[in-house]
């Protein structure tokens, strides 16, 4: 079983509101991935930049 087709079973049975926290906390963890990556990013150019604008050239 995939986890898709588990957390499918799972929902099933679940009620709106749960389905809503559900739902919520999931766009939550897709907004704080998004973060954790950007600042990873902004991170590595600042660490980086003199190395960056020499490739640049």
């Amino acid at each position: 079983m995939t986890l898709a087709q588990k957390l499918m079973e799972i929902s099933r049975d679940m009620t709106e509101d749960m389905l809503s926290e559900v739902i919520d906390f999931a766009e939550y963890l897709k907004v704080k991935n998004t973060k954790e990556q950007k600042e990873l990013v902004d991170q590595f150019i600042e660490e980086n930049n003199e190395a960056l604008k020499e490739l640049s050239k």
